[in-house]
């Protein structure tokens, strides 16, 4: 049997390159011997086969320049004279990246297209930007030609703060959304200064275009009309606006029950402050059909004798009919010896007349809380 040893190639290379010559010939190389010549040029392929060798005159990436010289044998884009182009690889295999392509910018570190520090760069590069002027590089919504709201941020980088925010606005003291009309500034909205106007007691949060209309002496809604749109127990008008309000109460009650239901909507039994409100009184409660008189809020039940608006309001106009107040009765709801302490209208037409406090037969006038009255 015959062994046979088979070296690996790597082997076999080391020991053929040992015997290779300066010139490539092996040291016992005989030109003249044919079996030497074949000897040699097999292991002279061995070597040029063998891992690890390059060959530097190939050019792999035939871009026309061997492998030895090109930068990037694998790249027929990069090779010494090739054009460089802006990109961050080195074209031209002369060492320096985009040397004479690279453009004067700015580094812009939140990517909004905008930077901050100079530098020079290629444009469309991550980090790069042509165009400068950002006035915060760490947020991408500020830059030069962003929108600028009301956040009290200077967002476009003009130096003026919310530009584009600003408005006319209306101070709103009560801080219920709706403003003074009548107090108009320029600026950007907050819990005190609304954008909405139309706010006719500014100092209520309660009141406003928003709020409901209830029974209260108060035009809740600001729509002009004060306890407007039928929602008190009676009737309600108004003098000499609308914004000053009078029920007329069809129910039969004793002056100072009368007064304390006149009370519950924040109204008091009415208090003549002028001539003209009186005799307005008087010719609506003459509208009414015929039948009991009318409380008014004018009383001697402190002084007999010494009549005065419950209220305390002065005395400018009286209309008494004829013979009264004369503080005397014939008993129709109470006992002759009861004093008639209490005013009332329309007992003869339109005249006043004293009666019983206590008599529960007559209707009432209440007026609207007396911060609110005319003068």
């Amino acid at each position: 049997m015959i062994h046979v040893s088979v070296a690996s190639p790597a082997s076999v290379t080391r020991r053929a390159a040992a015997r290779l010559g300066p010139a490539g010939y092996t040291r016992d190389m005989n030109p003249s011997s044919p079996a030497s010549f074949f000897r040699s040029l097999a292991l002279f392929v061995l070597v040029g086969c063998s891992p690890g060798f390059k060959d530097e005159s190939a050019d792999s990436d035939h871009d026309g320049t061997p492998n030895g010289e090109d930068c990037d044998p694998a790249d027929p884009e990069v090779h010494p004279g090739a054009a460089e182009v802006c990109d961050g690889v080195d074209q031209d295999c002369d060492g320096a990246v985009d040397n004479g392509v690279d453009e004067p910018g700015f580094r812009d570190r939140d990517g909004d297209g905008y930077g901050d520090d100079a530098m020079d760069g290629c444009a469309g590069s991550p980090g790069f930007a042509l165009d400068g002027g950002d006035c915060d590089d760490a947020d991408g919504a500020v830059h030069p030609g962003a929108s600028d709201p009301c956040d009290a941020v200077d967002n476009d980088c003009d130096g003026a703060v919310d530009a584009d925010g600003m408005g006319t606005i209306y101070r709103d003291f009560d801080a219920d959304g709706y403003g003074d009309a009548n107090q108009p500034s320029e600026g950007c909205p907050s819990e005190s200064w609304s954008t909405t106007s139309g706010d006719c007691d500014d100092y209520d949060p309660a009141v406003s275009p928003a709020a409901t209309e209830t029974c209260n002496t108060l035009d809740d809604d600001c729509d002009g009309v004060a306890d407007g749109g039928g929602v008190c127990p009676c009737d309600v008008g108004w003098w000499p606006d609308t914004d000053h309000a009078y029920m007329f109460c069809q129910a039969a009650l004793d002056w100072q029950a009368s007064d304390d239901a006149c009370a519950v909507y924040g109204y008091r039994l009415v208090t003549f402050d002028s001539a003209a409100e009186g005799e307005w009184v008087e010719a609506t409660v003459l509208t009414y059909p015929s039948g009991p008189a009318w409380w008014i809020g004018f009383t001697d039940s402190a002084v007999e004798g010494t009549w005065g608006w419950a209220d305390g309001s002065p005395v400018t106009y009286t209309n008494w009919s004829s013979g009264e107040p004369n503080n005397s009765h014939g008993g129709e709801c109470v006992d002759t010896t009861t004093e008639e302490d209490c005013g009332m209208v329309r007992w003869s037409g339109s005249a006043w007349n004293d009666y019983p406090c206590t008599c529960a037969t007559e209707y009432s006038v209440c007026e609207a809380r007396s911060e609110a009255r005319p003068d």
